[in-house]
């Protein structure tokens, strides 16, 4: 868990500080056309933009979720490959943004994906991560009851 957090706080670190010495706030760069750019901003709030200029409410919840996950992390480590996965994706993703709050007030995004005018709020690796490490979760979660009592010993599927 703690390899795949450091991993993901690195990689966002290191592509947000490329974008930030190498363009310019609000410029673009066409990756694949227009559909996938690279596009310089900040967001001093939360996820897609939402709650401008919450800065100190976001470092306090990014601060306690990051907290919470290491402190669990003996319970975290009883848990399936694929769930401490998840939460080394979540704990990356939070610590890497994070660090951006706490250093300049704002979270570097940059990946900008959508069609014309209809384009998907501007991210970066620590979101990615994020989302990618609370989707697996949830899927896993909801399912899991299922997966869980196919494979419990005959005496647990009985309670």
């Amino acid at each position: 868990m703690f390899l795949i957090a450091g991993v993901i706080v690195v990689l966002d670190q290191i592509t947000k500080a490329i974008v930030v010495h190498t363009m310019q706030m609000g410029s673009s760069i066409n990756i694949l056309g227009s559909v996938v750019r690279l596009t310089r901003t900040q967001n001093s709030g939360a996820a897609f933009g939402l709650f401008k200029d919450g800065r100190v409410a976001f470092i306090i919840v990014s601060a306690v979720a990051s907290l919470a996950i290491i402190l669990l992390r003996r319970e975290i480590a009883k848990m399936r490959s694929r769930e401490q996965m998840s939460f080394g994706l979540i704990l990356g993703g939070a610590v890497g943004n994070l660090v951006d709050r706490v250093r300049v007030g704002a979270v570097v995004d940059f990946l900008d994906i959508g069609v014309g005018s209809v384009r998907w709020p501007a991210f970066n690796v620590a979101d990615s991560a994020i989302t990618i490490g609370v989707s697996i979760l949830a899927f896993y979660l909801i399912f899991r009851a299922d997966s869980h009592s196919a494979s419990a010993p005959a005496d647990n599927r009985e309670r």
